[in-house]
């Protein structure tokens, strides 16, 4: 019989936090979940841990796939994808942890809705804070499409979404093996695309860990541009082949996942490197970013790094929250996107 939900973790590397994740899945109280673990060859004790775990909870249905080498989150996500057979899809990191009612709510909601994709809000927890982040499916007259396209009031993470299967199946929102940075968003855009209707529920249950270290977002390198640089490759012929006309809202995004980077990067060399990046789009927008971000690129485009670095430090201060992209200009909410 197929099940009601597919929950799909990635296993790699998180021997400190596989216990607790795997708890709060175990622990769910919505009882049709098929569980399918990925074990991307994790050179750690991460495998043996949820084992442990798994034998506390007999009763629930769950596989582990193991890869005979690591291939990355991309390829772990697809093979997670193939294995699974339930209606909807939930995708879970394995170093975060979520509430127990997480998918009896979900669920309901999903069909409750008839939606083919459900948005929650997030809970960023930090070594000394846990920061409550709201989604926004709904924002200025934009399209959900539109909003997630900019990525400046919902993040592209796919944690946050409740998905049918069909989705996730169809070949153009296949994540490509390789693509292990900005793949949630790769997702994402094209998932919205494709969705013929797109719910938000006003909470939260998700538990985004921000203090694994060896994660891969916290880890800015010279890999992380070379992915950038792919993803764009990706997402500009996509929007090509189905007549996406956005051309502003995609310069900003350029631009955001750009400076991000050249901001949370430790190495002079990288920045040096990709500081012209999308230049082109910088030079004809300048003047609609705020203040802060304008500063950012001035000492960027002058390889004033540490001044950016700290520029970029303050904004967040300021904020009080993790933002998901780094400008808020009045451009990037006014900008609409069409379908031609």
């Amino acid at each position: 019989m197929t099940p009601a939900v597919s929950i799909l973790v990635p296993v790699y590397n998180v021997s400190n936090f596989i216990e607790r994740c795997a708890h709060s899945l175990f622990q769910q109280t919505f009882e049709d979940i098929e569980y399918v673990f990925v074990n991307d060859c994790t050179p750690d004790d991460s495998i043996e841990k949820l084992q442990k775990v798994m034998a506390q909870y007999p009763n629930r249905n769950v596989k582990i796939i193991h890869h005979e080498k690591n291939r990355g989150l991309a390829a772990a996500r697809n093979t997670a994808i193939d294995h699974s057979t339930g209606k909807y899809i939930q995708v879970i990191d394995s170093d975060d942890w979520v509430e127990a009612d997480m998918i009896e709510n979900l669920y309901k909601k999903a069909e409750e809705e008839q939606a083919d994709i459900l948005v929650s809000d997030i809970l960023m927890e930090k070594k000394n804070a846990t920061i409550y982040q709201k989604e926004f499916i709904e924002y200025k007259n934009k399209t959900p499409f539109q909003i997630m396209l900019e990525n400046e009031v919902i993040g592209g993470y796919l944690w946050a979404k409740f998905v049918k299967r069909e989705l996730y199946v169809m070949p153009e929102c296949r994540v490509i093996e390789g693509l292990n940075y900005l793949e949630d968003l790769h997702v994402s855009i094209r998932m919205f695309y494709f969705a013929n209707k797109i719910v938000k529920i006003d909470r939260t249950f998700y538990h985004y860990n921000k203090t694994n270290e060896n994660a891969i977002t916290s880890q800015k390198t010279d890999s992380h541009f070379a992915t950038l640089i792919v993803f764009w490759k990706y997402l500009d012929e996509f929007l090509q082949a189905n007549s996406v006309k956005c051309a502003e809202s995609i310069a900003f995004l350029k631009i955001h996942t750009k400076v991000n980077l050249i901001t949370q990067t430790n190495s002079y060399k990288t920045r040096k490197k990709y500081a012209y990046l999308f230049r082109d789009f910088e030079m004809k927008y300048i003047n609609r970013f705020r203040l802060g971000e304008r500063l950012i690129l001035f000492f960027t485009h002058y390889r004033m790094f540490f001044s950016a670095h700290l520029t970029y430090k303050l904004i967040i201060l300021k904020n009080q929250r993790i933002p998901k992209t780094l400008c808020t200009c009045k451009l990037s909410r006014q900008a609409g996107c069409a379908k031609t």
